[in-house]
């Protein structure tokens, strides 16, 4: 395709109130703008743009899977009244459309939405990724397509995380050096995900967990949801010998945590691998992990549909799709300007 022709065509991706499907009613990870909007995963909502103002699409249809609800917690209680849940690999049309649910790796009951569009193949993917998944999910689906939209949270090259093995034995490492070392270990790690990948490898070496009030109510959705997870105590103060900590980064200045005494603390996340985040977290180890793709997996992913065009979006959106344009892909950033949380919910 000339570069007249890239010009002349239309994007298959707009945004509006979050990311639309051009030429469709559907709204992907947005709150309003359509008379259908799909949530890929549960973390979806905390990061996706208010309306100003009135929102119309208090109608609409939430297009989602069942375990995507119930790790919302109340928001997905809100909106299960209005929910059309459907499981992935499941295909249904939509007029003319031709829609299907596809796992993305991501959290449990993550999905991305493929469509048929007047003979074009487009993806939403979301915060897809290849490889191992997260605990509880399902393996990244691949599929070959004209069109993508992806998360570029971690969309620069200064992102490499490690894999979810690697990132478990790290922790359990950590850990046992902390208690030999006569320190009570702390593991900072998001709610939704982070922690609970690293849970069932605590447990199986030997820790007793305990948590932050926002990890065991993430932990007892994920039971919900039918995943398996061992079980994780509240933390009121104080840790056992053979107990770890698993908190979120984000209340690292509680008060509860100065009742320690000597600790050592990790920090697992996906921003460990930014030197600027990692300079505002007092932490004594760095583990750079994170259930989304990494740079290099975001650039996989890409190739590994042959898509021709790729929206991006979230954070370092404009410095993936300068990537993707380099390598002679037609790419272009989609939403508001950027606003990148040091730590927020994306782990």
């Amino acid at each position: 395709m000339t570069r007249e022709e890239r010009n002349a065509r239309k994007p298959s991706f707009l945004f509006r109130a979050g990311t639309r499907i051009a030429g469709t009613v559907i709204a992907c990870d947005a709150t309003g703008g359509a008379d259908l909007l799909f949530l890929s995963n549960a973390r979806a909502l905390d990061r996706t743009p208010r309306q100003r103002g009135r929102n119309r699409s208090v109608r609409a249809k939430i297009l989602t899977t069942n375990e995507t609800l119930i790790l919302s917690g109340a928001a997905g209680d809100r909106l299960r009244s209005r929910a059309l849940v459907v499981a992935v690999g499941r295909p249904f049309t939509l007029g003319a459309i031709r829609l299907e649910l596809l796992p993305s790796g991501h959290l449990p009951g993550a999905a991305m939405l493929a469509c048929e569009v007047a003979g074009r193949r487009i993806l939403y993917a979301g915060a897809a990724r290849l490889g191992t998944p997260a605990w509880g999910a399902i393996p990244g689906a691949v599929r070959t397509v004209d069109a993508l939209c992806l998360d570029a949270t971690f969309g620069h090259p200064r992102f490499v995380f490690i894999s979810r093995d690697e990132a478990q034995a790290a922790a359990c490492q950590f850990a046992r050096s902390a208690r030999d070392a006569g320190c009570a270990p702390v593991l900072l790690a998001g709610a939704i995900g982070p922690a609970q990948d690293l849970a069932p490898a605590l447990a199986e070496a030997g820790w007793k967990l305990r948590g932050h009030r926002s990890t065991i109510v993430a932990a007892a959705a994920y039971r919900r949801a039918g995943v398996a997870l061992p079980p994780i105590t509240r933390f009121s103060g104080s840790l056992a010998p053979g107990e770890v900590l698993l908190w979120p980064a984000i209340d690292r200045k509680a008060g509860l945590l100065a009742r320690l005494g000597p600790t050592r603390v990790a920090w697992i996340s996906g921003w460990a691998a930014d030197p600027a985040a990692a300079a505002e977290v007092a932490a004594d180890r760095f583990i750079p992990y994170s259930n989304h793709a990494d740079f290099s997996g975001l650039l996989a992913y890409v190739a590994a549909t042959g898509a021709r065009e790729v929206a991006t979006e979230r954070g370092f959106a404009e410095e993936l799709a300068t990537a993707l344009r380099e390598r002679e892909i037609d790419s272009y950033a989609l939403g508001p300007p950027r606003q990148i949380p040091l730590f927020g919910t994306d782990g």
